[in-house]
């Protein structure tokens, strides 16, 4: 703090800040006499900051890539799907929607499940026939 004082607060602010304070670190004080109204400055305590670790990411899993198809998470309904056609090659559209319904699938989801898991086996029109 310094002794001089100021006539308004605007001035004492532009000292402190002169003086090298932090401009949110600035306390305007306020000095009354009978006769008049003064303003000095003072610095007030910086505030204590704690640094919190930094949450680390978790690993994704690993998913196997082929023919540009990553297969879905484990856990999830397109994994059940995905499941299912695992146990069933030669898996048809109309089988697919069947399925669909009886495990309460949504069978729009679970035909392009299954162009999916085509693809990511290299089956085409071709070869699924026999």
């Amino acid at each position: 703090m310094t002794a001089q004082t100021y006539t308004r607060r605007e001035n004492a602010r532009r000292a402190a800040i002169a003086a090298g304070i932090p401009k949110e670190l600035v306390k305007i004080t306020v000095h009354k006499t009978p006769y008049e109204v003064r303003f000095g400055w003072d610095a007030k305590e910086a505030p204590v900051t704690t640094c919190q670790p930094e949450a680390k990411p978790k690993p994704k899993a690993e998913r196997p890539e082929q023919n540009g198809v990553k297969r879905p998470a484990a856990g999830g309904v397109c994994a059940a799907i995905w499941d299912y056609l695992d146990g069933r090659p030669t898996c048809t559209a109309k089988e697919i929607r069947e399925a669909a319904a009886e495990n309460g699938w949504n069978t729009n989801n679970a035909m392009c499940e299954l162009y999916t898991w085509r693809k990511f086996n290299g089956l085409t029109r071709t070869n699924i026939k026999g």
